[in-house]
């Protein structure tokens, strides 16, 4: 039997017995234990609750405490501690967290509202065995069929719109010489098992460089394009997705750029690029070698276009870093004129590492210029007495929370640059341009710059105005 409950932060409680930490001895204790899990992840939970609230279809797990006037929480108990950390920063001052995790923890905390939290949904179980069933169900990944299944690549490009890869599979199944068993074989292990596999060899720089592939990227997502002869990429591509499923390559093999660059050039030479492109760039989608050609018809004789009517072209994909038209206003110092310029005229595909620098600057003067401009200050203050400078990050973060904190309509357009320039593991993240000035083994992807440009468009605006 269980009941929906609406409760605040103040009546939960951490569940000492948690099957992450083990038996601990009190709630100081289950808070420290769960923080030192991951100090970084925990961080962007309580950022990520501050910005956006709690996820509306997941509820937390409760029982009745043993005094019965709190509940004790069984599911749940990482978000419950970012809640109590977020609502009251002093509940940390009882751990043994390091003061330096815990002044970021307090920096994080800054500006969060609760009732954008409260009431929290939950669900009331009568004992803590009648929740461990389905908590069982919610942490042993897919159960056979029972709990969550994660998402493989190509399931989150699905949904996200991206069809980057996807449009890729269906030109091989529609124009391959396969059986229909054998190509239903071949793209269930692909799909099932081995989507991220195929995805790094044709997302990399590499991959999309050998057979001549590029993005459009449009409002409804990523489209991928072909400028290479289709029969001759069809055929790279039959190799690649051969190689891939039979498992010639895995991850092990492709495990830095220059394996992918390595495994490329091994190719046959009927499979290696001769010379330039020279195809017109063509959406995979639309690519169907096996047409047989319609016969020919006299051409209409055209209608004459009056001034009323008006022609369309199929809008061309962008190659610059940035488009030659801004939402915002430029900079008023020549450097940032002259950065914001040469992003609008640097081709990514041809200048990919020369266009990450430009990002990279124009996002950290775009970053220095609102915190000037609105008197945040650049420096904290170390235990010693010293002041020191905050990195580009932390710069960031801070404007970030400052422009949602002005208008919290805000929030939103922010998204696209927490996920792409504030997530570490992102790309285009800021220790991702940093490591591109410094790692001479990383080099980015033009399409994943010119998208991480137009994620910051909205910090763009909040530091130079709309144009």
């Amino acid at each position: 039997m269980v009941e929906y409950i609406e409760l605040s932060i103040d009546e939960l409680m951490l569940d000492e017995d948690n099957p992450r930490l083990g038996s601990v001895n009190n709630q100081s204790a289950a808070l420290e234990a769960i923080v030192k899990l991951s100090e970084s992840h925990f961080r962007k939970l309580m950022i990520s609750i501050k910005n956006n609230g709690l996820d509306p279809g997941d509820s937390l797990y409760v029982i009745d405490s043993d005094d019965g006037d709190d509940y004790i929480v069984l599911e749940g108990n990482r978000r419950l501690s970012s809640l109590m950390v977020l609502s009251n920063p002093d509940v940390i001052d009882g751990t043994n967290i390091s003061e330096t995790s815990k002044k970021s923890l307090l920096r994080a905390a800054a500006g969060f509202d609760r009732s954008k939290v409260e009431p929290i949904r939950c669900v009331k179980f009568d004992r803590r065995e009648d929740a461990n069933e389905w908590i069982y169900r919610r942490h042993t990944g897919g159960a056979d069929g029972e709990g969550r299944i994660e998402w493989g690549p190509l399931e989150v490009q699905r949904f996200s719109g991206d069809r980057s890869i996807l449009d890729i599979i269906d030109f091989i199944g529609r124009n391959a010489e396969y059986s229909v068993d054998e190509w239903e074989s071949t793209k269930t292990v692909i799909e099932s098992r081995k989507s991220s596999n195929l995805t790094r060899l044709l997302e990399s720089a590499a991959g999309r460089k050998h057979l001549g592939i590029s993005l459009l990227i449009t409002d409804a997502g990523k489209i991928p394009m072909l400028a290479s002869d289709p029969r001759w990429a069809l055929k790279v591509l039959c190799r690649i997705i051969e190689d891939v499923r039979d498992s010639v390559v895995d991850s092990r093999d492709l495990n830095k750029a220059s394996d992918i660059e390595k495994y490329l050039q091994e190719l046959p030479e009927n499979l290696q690029p001769q010379g330039d492109y020279s195809e017109k760039p063509r959406l995979f989608k639309d690519i169907n070698l096996n047409e047989k050609a319609s016969p020919v018809v006299p051409a209409p004789v055209p209608k004459k276009v009056t001034n009323k009517q008006k022609t369309r072209s199929v809008p061309k994909a962008r190659v610059t870093l940035a488009p030659k038209r801004h939402s915002f206003k430029p900079p008023v110092s020549t450097k940032g004129q002259t950065l914001l310029r040469e992003a609008s005229s640097l081709d990514a595909d041809k200048f990919t590492i020369s266009s990450a620098f430009v990002l990279r600057g124009f996002v950290e003067l775009a970053i220095n210029d609102y915190m000037d401009d609105n008197g945040i200050t650049k420096f904290e203050q170390k235990s010693n007495g010293q002041s020191i400078e905050l990195d580009l990050s932390k710069k960031a973060e801070k404007v970030v929370q400052h422009i949602v904190a002005a208008d919290s309509t805000k929030n939103a357009d922010l998204r696209g640059f927490r996920s792409n320039i504030l997530t570490k593991t992102s790309a285009t993240s800021i220790q991702s341009l940093n490591g591109f000035v410094h790692n001479k083994f990383q080099i980015p992807t033009a399409d994943a710059l010119r998208s991480a440009w137009d994620c910051c468009v909205p910090v763009f605006v909040a530091s130079y105005g709309s144009a």
